[in-house]
């Protein structure tokens, strides 16, 4: 059973449809931070969010999502087309472990999922908040992933890692279990450090929930949800984005 989610059944770069929510897949360096008057697209909270953050790295996958939420939240709800992005503030809820993003002069909350790795960003809105959590990892064969798999991860999902005899399929193993934890995590509002050992593809079987993968690049990709179909990724270009936000 395991073998099924080694597979690549995650729809990428189809557009969008109305059957099925997006993932918006972006890549954060295409970003020049000094171009942009950050007060017109961040709230006051974010400001002060993205003005901690040291690297240019951090700040461009800090504004890269949050454009992606705000791009995501004025083109799919009609009624909040005309909202600046400044009046949508993105905050992380302690007690239901969800960033969620408020929408101001209203008591609207829309919960939401991110993710990124090394520069390359996701964003998705989940206002039905459903069972839903997606995760990306760039596969890197320069990181112990052996070491790391041995010292953390279920004696199952080792012996799944060390199986091939390279070591690019062992890190395309290794990452997309790791992929598959972090995604279920986020689905199930649990801590990542309570799913590092015990056995994923049972925790998800155990959850009811499915997943389904793929690999964009050099980066994989889970997604877990009530229904794996229900999802599906899409790349959006600056060009795209600021269109609609008026970068």
């Amino acid at each position: 059973m395991s073998s099924l989610y080694f597979k690549n059944t995650l729809q990428i770069n189809q557009p969008f449809s109305n059957n099925k929510s997006p993932i918006l897949l972006f890549d954060a360096k295409t970003l020049d931070i000094s171009q942009y008057n950050l007060p017109d697209y961040l709230s006051p909270f974010e400001l002060q969010i993205i003005n901690r953050r040291k690297s240019v790295s951090a700040k461009q996958e800090y504004l890269a999502t949050r454009l992606l939420l705000k791009y995501l939240v004025i083109t799919s709800h009609p009624n909040m087309a005309s909202i600046q992005p400044c009046n949508i503030s993105s905050e992380f809820n302690l007690q239901t472990s969800k960033l969620a993003l408020h929408i101001n002069n209203s008591h609207t909350v829309i919960n939401t999922c991110i993710s990124h790795s090394n520069g390359f960003v996701g964003a998705a809105l989940n206002p039905t908040k459903a069972q839903f959590g997606f995760d990306i990892e760039k596969i890197s064969t320069k990181r112990p992933f052996e070491k790391l798999a041995k010292h953390f991860y279920h004696t199952d999902e080792i012996a799944l890692i060390t199986k091939p005899a390279n070591a690019e399929d062992q890190a395309k193993h290794f990452f997309r279990i790791w992929t598959l934890k972090e995604a279920l995590a986020k689905a199930t509002s649990r801590p990542i450090a309570k799913l590092l050992s015990p056995n994923v593809f049972t925790e998800l079987t155990c959850s009811q929930l499915n997943a389904s993968s793929a690999v964009v690049g050099k980066f994989d990709i889970s997604v877990v949800s009530e229904k794996s179909t229900d999802w599906q990724c899409s790349l959006i270009n600056l060009a795209v984005l600021g269109r609609a936000i008026a970068l």
